[in-house]
């Protein structure tokens, strides 16, 4: 399973409600229009906390969603880029879109190497 993260910034000026309507409302149904071969496609939206969990100071976070995106493998992420390159027409909408609503300088795409630790024991009694 390859898991791809997008860590995007919304562009300045855009609340983030705006954002996140934005998203639901008409990107991800752009996206999901592809023919997308993602497994799962998932939003996660991030609102100011602290910079610790004990923290009370209020910080605006680095990004504002992180999109979670699964492929079976490298291979099958490879070629769907490689589908949606040789598509300008599947991509030019998406592309227009994100140039309304992302800052692109401060969005980061990752590949995730995920780890489970085991359910903590509990002590009984």
């Amino acid at each position: 399973m390859l898991k791809v993260m997008l860590l995007l910034k919304r562009k300045p000026g855009m609340t983030l409600a705006e954002f996140i309507d934005r998203y639901e409302r008409v990107h991800a149904p752009l996206v999901m229009r592809t023919g997308s071969t993602t497994l799962h496609y998932e939003r996660h939206f991030l609102h100011p906390g602290g910079r610790f969990l004990w923290d009370e100071e209020i910080v605006e976070p680095e990004y504002d969603v992180i999109t979670e995106l699964w492929y079976p493998d490298r291979a099958a992420f490879d070629r769907q880029m490689e589908r949606i390159r040789s598509r300008p027409d599947l991509i030019a909408p998406i592309l227009a879109d994100e140039e309304e609503m992302f800052d692109r300088e401060k969005s980061r795409i990752t590949f995730v190497e995920s780890h489970l630790s085991p359910p903590r024991a509990t002590e009984s009694g």
